[in-house]
């Protein structure tokens, strides 16, 4: 090779002569120093001088750039680090020409890209807020009682007087006219029910009031504090109730009929507040009833539950004065009663010139005989059944005001009873009065007497009727015959037959 094509090829960075690269001065004196040769040719292998000049012009600007790009890659390289496969880009991307050449000879497949999306928390539409109820303060027309209810629901009342004392029957109706709880402000309270197979039963909610208690009637009863209740028995169904009653302090497991009722404070009659006054362990009336033991826990989270709730919650007592009743005296000065307010009484002839006695009728407002009372020598008990017996009941009974020898003798006090016919077609006859030893059994019998025998004047009789007559009014069944109970006509009737005294 010649020495000076050697010396460039060293130089070259793409191919590189291992031969050791001649030195430049002793190569220049070994020419100078040979022999000269002179020709108008030159050999094929030696270039001319012009055409070297070009050569090594053309040759460094290729070193030149090479070098450039060398330094540029080392450069980017150094900066970026490893190249790595970027994601396609959402959107259509021009194919490179092998992507073009591969799509014309393979069959395409269809590949689903999905959009980058933004994840945002989506904010749920506000439930809608009912409107606030608005509730409203009721007082009775006594005074004594005053409660909260919905604005929507509607009170009535009646009360009356009786022995000097006012009394209220008020009953409170929700927006459809369903009745939710009875307010009973009672001269007398009746008995329990009969008992002859007893439930278990269950205290499902429990809120002591601010009510007080009559300190001697607490002591009599031992009862805790009065108390709203939630309270179902367990039979065939669940049967509930919702009223204030007063807390037993020694719970049983079972129950024959549970009373609603408290003692309330001094001074003011017995109250009664929620929707029945007896849960009976039969479930008969019972103001509600449920399939399971679940589904009455599940009722006390309505609306229902907790405005009746909160209208029991807020009842408040406190006595009331008011006008007493008159004393009614016969012209013989020998019978006295408290005479209801609107009520008249007179005396009447009664007896014969054999059998001497004295009368009274009593008569309402509007004119319809309501009691008589007849007091004479005359008469005793008698009759036969010829047709068959009928079950008696007694519904109620209280003391009589009569406390004389004779009168305890005879065992006299006010009695309630109804006679069941309905297998005859006749429905329930009733009676109420005052009753004896002898004509008070409750026993099945084909005839009802209330009367008294053995006083000092011979036989006595303060009742609605004495005995039975083809006239007299009758119930369809004992749940209305229950109903009549609660009238003001038999609360004021109940105060008026035992309040009588007589004098020999």
């Amino acid at each position: 090779m010649d020495p000076i094509q050697n010396l460039i090829s060293g130089t070259d960075p793409l191919r590189h002569d291992p031969a050791e690269v001649p030195d430049a001065d002793a190569a220049l004196r070994r020419v100078l120093a040979g022999a000269p040769m002179f020709s108008d040719s030159l050999p094929v292998d030696v270039v001319r001088f012009e055409d070297r000049k070009r050569r090594r012009a053309r040759l460094a600007g290729v070193l030149t750039l090479t070098a450039a790009a060398v330094t540029a890659g080392i450069l980017v390289a150094t900066n970026l680090g490893t190249l790595t496969s970027a994601p396609a880009p959402a959107g259509p991307v021009a194919p490179t020409v092998s992507e073009t050449t591969a799509a014309a000879t393979a069959k395409p497949t269809a590949t689903r890209t999905t959009p980058a999306t933004t994840t945002a928390t989506e904010t749920p539409p506000p439930k809608p807020v009912p409107a606030p109820v608005a509730w409203t303060t009721f007082t009775d027309a006594t005074g004594q009682a005053t409660f909260e209810h919905p604005a929507g629901w509607s009170v009535s009342e009646a009360p009356h007087t009786i022995d000097g004392g006012s009394y209220n029957t008020v009953e409170v109706k929700n927006a459809a006219g369903k009745t939710k709880a009875t307010l009973r402000l009672l001269y007398d309270s009746a008995g329990g029910p009969a008992c002859p197979d007893p439930k278990p039963y269950q205290t499902l909610d429990s809120v002591v009031v601010d009510i007080p208690q009559k300190a001697g009637k607490r002591q009599d009863s031992a009862q805790g504090p009065s108390a709203f209740v939630f309270r179902v028995i367990e039979g065939d169904k669940v049967y509930g109730s919702l009223a204030l009653a007063d807390e037993d302090l020694a719970p049983q497991t079972t129950t024959c009929g549970l009373y609603n009722g408290i003692l309330g404070p001094e001074n003011v009659p017995i109250p009664q507040f929620g929707d029945t006054t007896w849960l009976m362990a039969d479930g008969k009336d019972a103001p509600l009833t449920f399939d399971s033991l679940a589904e009455a826990k599940a009722y006390m989270g309505t609306q229902e539950y907790q405005d009746v709730k909160r209208m029991l919650i807020s009842l408040a007592l406190q006595p009331a004065k008011t006008a007493i009743s008159p004393r009614f005296v016969s012209q013989d000065g020998k019978a006295s009663f408290v005479l209801p307010q609107g009520w008249t009484a007179k005396d009447v002839t009664v007896g014969t010139p054999d059998y001497p006695g004295s009368g009274i009728r009593v008569t309402d407002g509007a004119g319809k005989t309501v009691a008589d009372f007849v007091h004479g020598a005359a008469g005793g008990l008698g009759g036969a059944c010829t047709e068959g017996t009928h079950k008696i009941t007694e519904l109620d009974t209280a003391s009589s005001s009569l406390t004389a020898d004779w009168a305890a003798q005879r065992a006299v006090r006010f009695s309630y009873r109804v006679m069941d016919q309905t297998s005859d077609g006749k429905g329930l006859s009733y009676q109420v009065g005052l009753v004896d030893k002898s004509s008070g059994p409750v026993q099945d019998n084909c005839l009802m007497y209330t009367v008294v025998t053995g006083t000092p004047r011979g036989m006595l009789s303060f009742a609605d009727r004495a005995v039975q007559n083809a006239s007299e009014p009758r119930f369809a069944s004992v749940a209305e015959a229950r109903a009549y109970m609660e009238t003001p006509e038999y609360l004021k009737l109940k105060a008026m037959i035992r309040s009588l005294q007589i004098t020999s």
